[in-house]
Formats: structure tokens, C-alpha cells, sequence
């Protein structure tokens, strides 16, 4: 009876410490072992290594529980059959394999894996151990199974990325943060990953200033497109970088020297970067350097782009826009046949107020005089539209901000 009873108890017992360590196991997440390490980081370190190389930890799992089982239950069967005899070993089989199934793996899993965090701090020693003790059996095991395995990566930093993004989801779901919150937190996951070349101003859209212009000439040039900072470039070849001049230094130099201002002499370093670094990197050298923007080269030292810290805002917050990234929708009367009108104004509207003879299309009138023109037309481009004809008299950021229009 003393061996029947000690068999039992000992096939529940290791069978169910086999589920609590697999449930944990199993159910813990980075974030699970990120929140443990904040107070027990060894306990933490341990769980990572363990589900870093988790065949291992699972494969003492099943061999412990596989022994438990079978030899439990050989064992306590046949003394069961020596007390009792063979006319109650059927019943006896149902109730062991009741208790077994209920309190030795369906219940402790249930428990382990609601409160993950709490048996990963009691069982962490005994798994890392128990892996130590069954090495020499876990190694013949790889080996057997080597033909049948795939290539192992171990890189677990998408599955953590990944993770947080799904968290975030989550959250969004329950309303314990808002949508616009999780998209920051999807888009800043996707920045850590992304490239400079995937956020950057590209060469055809950089607006530069050259060492050849006069300080009015650059005022004049700065005014146009209302940036904050240009690159400044060695004559017209724009591979040549100065470096970067900034408007209010423009402003403070025809204040205090207007009568020999040098826009080299206000130009300031601007950092180089090359189109395969990642994002996150760049940011670090705008950082240290205090600036706001880089010039991007490729690798035979060609510009091919420009990034600035508004590009990486936008990566994550979304595209930002100012009162001169809106075009003016405005119409204002200067005669019966000439009007001054803003880009933003869709053609159905300057039809209605002015009865020009424009197409009646939801179209605005920067995108449509670009598509007339074959490209964005400079200041003072005349543009003609059967009895129209269209003076562009502004530009924004590379829109038309302000057009004349008279009819012939």
C-alpha cells in the first residue's frame, strides 16, 4: 500500500510542477520578462536565456512528464492490481487518468498561466537547473533530431517589436490610450527599422541658396519658399555643400554688416549621412550636433536627398503642416477681366465666382496648372487656357500660392 500511494502521489506531484513550468514557460512574454526584470532582473535574465533556446527547456519538460506518466502509472497499476485484483483495474484507470488530466495538468496550467509572473519568480531556479541536469539526454536528443530541424535564428528582436505593436493594438481596443496614440506607437516601431532614404526630401525637391547670391538675392530666395534653413551650395553645383545658412542669420547679417555680407561667412556645418543608415542612428548625430537637418550622399559622395528633424516628426506623428503648407483659397476682384485668386481654389469654385470658362472639376488650381504645364511653373510663368491666361505670382514649398488670371 506504502508503494502504491507514493507512486500516485509522486506521478501527480512531478506531472503537475511539468505543467506550471511549460504554462509559464510558454505564456510569458517579452513584456512579461521586461516588467520582472525591473525588480528581480536575474530571475528575468534567466527566463530570457530560457526562451531564447526554448527547445531545450520544453524537451526536459516532456521527458520528465513523459516518465511521470508511465512510470506512475506502470507502478501504481500494479500494485493497485496486487491489493485489488484485476476486476477494478478498469475503474481505477479512469479515476487515475481523471485526477491526472484535472489536478495534475489542467488545473496547474490554468493557474501558471494567469498568474505567469508570479510562478516565473518561485520557478525559475528549478527550470534552469533541471535544463543543466538533463543536458547530456538534450544534446542526443538535438542530434537525433538534427535532420528534422530547421535553422535556428535566435533573434527574438521582431518578435519584441512586434509584440509592442500588438499591445498597442490592444490597448486602442479596450480605450485605455486613443487611436492617434497607438499609430505614434506603430510608427515609431517602423522607425526604428527604417532607413534615411525612406523619410528624406528627395535632390529634385531640395531648395538651396549659393554662395554667388548677394544677401538680398538669398532674402529674396528665402522669402519665396518660406523655409527656416537652406543648404548652401558652391556656385550652382549643388554635390558641392557649404553647409547650411539659417534666415534669421540672413536678417542679422544685413542688420550689423549691410555693407559686406558674406553668406558663407554665416554658414554653418551641416551633418552628412548616407542613404542606408538607419534612422534612429541619424537622429543621434542631429542630436549631439544641436542641428535640424543632414544632407543625404550615396556612396560616391552625390547629394540625393535632404532629411530633417520635421521629416522624422512626420515618421511618427504624421504628416505637419503649417499656414504655408495650406494653399489659400481666396478670389479677389482687381478689374472685370483680371483676378487674383489662391492655388487652393478648386476650378468649380473660380468658375462659379469669376464665370471664367474652366473645366467644372473638384480639381485645385495648383494641381491642374502643374498637369497644363508639365511640371510646377516658376514665378512669373504665363500659362494659357483657351481665352485665360494664368500669371503665377507665388510660390510656397514648391506650390502655387497666388495666380493672376485674365481673360483676352
Amino acid at each position: 500500500m506504502t508503494l502504491f500511494v507514493i507512486s500516485v502521489l509522486l506521478a501527480l506531484s512531478i506531472t503537475c510542477i511539468c505543467s506550471i513550468l511549460e504554462a509559464v514557460l510558454l505564456s510569458l512574454s517579452v513584456a512579461d520578462v521586461a516588467e520582472i526584470s525591473q525588480k528581480h532582473r536575474k530571475i528575468a535574465d534567466t527566463w530570457q536565456g530560457l526562451k531564447k533556446d526554448i527547445q531545450k527547456p520544453i524537451a526536459v519538460i516532456l521527458i520528465v512528464n513523459t516518465l511521470a506518466h508511465t512510470i506512475g502509472a506502470t507502478v501504481s497499476g500494479g500494485q493497485f492490481n496486487a491489493l485489488f485484483g484485476s476486476k477494478w483495474i478498469a475503474v481505477y484507470s479512469l479515476v487515475f487518468s481523471f485526477v491526472m488530466i484535472q489536478w495534475a495538468e489542467i488545473l496547474p496550467k490554468s493557474l501558471a498561466v494567469r498568474y505567469n509572473k508570479v510562478f516565473a519568480l518561485w520557478t525559475a531556479g528549478a527550470m534552469k537547473w533541471s535544463v543543466v541536469a538533463f543536458k547530456p539526454i538534450v544534446v542526443f536528443l538535438e542530434w537525433l533530431n538534427k535532420p528534422f530541424s530547421g535553422k535556428k535564428t535566435g533573434d527574438t528582436s521582431g518578435e519584441a517589436l512586434s509584440e509592442i505593436t500588438v499591445l498597442a493594438k490592444f490597448a486602442s481596443l479596450q480605450n485605455m490610450i486613443t487611436r492617434e496614440q497607438e499609430d505614434i506607437v506603430s510608427r515609431s516601431i517602423k522607425l526604428s527599422q527604417a532607413k534615411v532614404q525612406d523619410i528624406m526630401v528627395d535632390r529634385s525637391d531640395i531648395k538651396y541658396l549659393s554662395t554667388s547670391m548677394s544677401m538680398a538675392e538669398a532674402l529674396i530666395e528665402a522669402h519665396i519658399h518660406h523655409h527656416t534653413r537652406y543648404v548652401l551650395v558652391e556656385g550652382q553645383d549643388a554635390d558641392k555643400v557649404v553647409g547650411y545658412v539659417n534666415v534669421k542669420d540672413i536678417v542679422s547679417a544685413l542688420k550689423t554688416n549691410p555693407s559686406n555680407p558674406s553668406l558663407r561667412g554665416i554658414a554653418r556645418p551641416l551633418l552628412e549621412v548616407r542613404l542606408s543608415q538607419y534612422v534612429p542612428t541619424m537622429l543621434k548625430g542631429l542630436v549631439k550636433g544641436y542641428q535640424h537637418m543632414a544632407v543625404v550622399k550615396d556612396d560616391s559622395g552625390k547629394v540625393v536627398g535632404l532629411v530633417t528633424m520635421e521629416d522624422v516628426i512626420e515618421a511618427i506623428v504624421g504628416d505637419i503642416e503649417d499656414e504655408y503648407d495650406v494653399l489659400p483659397a481666396h478670389v479677389h476682384k482687381l478689374s472685370d477681366i483680371r483676378f487674383l485668386v489662391g492655388g487652393g481654389i478648386t476650378l468649380q469654385t473660380l468658375k462659379e465666382q469669376t464665370g471664367f470658362d474652366v473645366p467644372q472639376e473638384p480639381t485645385c488650381l495648383h494641381d491642374w496648372l502643374c498637369g497644363l504645364h508639365g511640371k510646377i511653373p516658376p514665378v512669373e510663368t504665363t500659362i494659357a487656357y483657351k481665352n485665360l491666361v494664368f500669371i503665377v505670382r507665388k510660390l510656397r514649398r514648391s506650390k502655387i500660392h497666388e495666380v493672376i488670371v485674365d481673360k483676352r
